[in-house]
């Protein structure tokens, strides 16, 4: 969801997983690839993210905040670093390899 949306938005992520891995009892692949239909992302201004997350406490949903939105690289911290065109031409490059070239972008 997050390469997703730096792909879609231009704006790149600095993230933090090991509190994530730590609460779902989970590995590094398990929060990157991991479809649960119990997660979402949610990007919040930081000036409301106090108040998002009394929002999330008080109807008893759990959240955690594994990172912030800021310049052009997705950055999972002790993981890896890509530059937003890394990441787009890797994800050009896949789709292309397995189902043609990709029109559209």
């Amino acid at each position: 969801a997050v390469s997703g949306s730096v792909l879609r938005f231009g704006v790149g992520a600095r993230l933090w997983i090991t509190g994530l891995m730590e609460r779902g009892g989970i590995d590094a692949t398990g929060a990157f690839f991991s479809e649960s239909g119990a997660r979402g992302v949610v990007s919040v201004p930081r000036e409301d993210d106090v108040r998002f997350i009394g929002l999330c406490e008080r109807r008893g949903v759990p959240s955690l905040r594994v990172g912030v939105t800021d310049g052009t690289d997705l950055e999972v911290q002790d993981q890896f670093t890509l530059t937003l065109e890394e990441l787009r031409e890797t994800h050009r490059g896949t789709l292309a390899e397995h189902f043609g070239p990709v029109v559209g972008y």
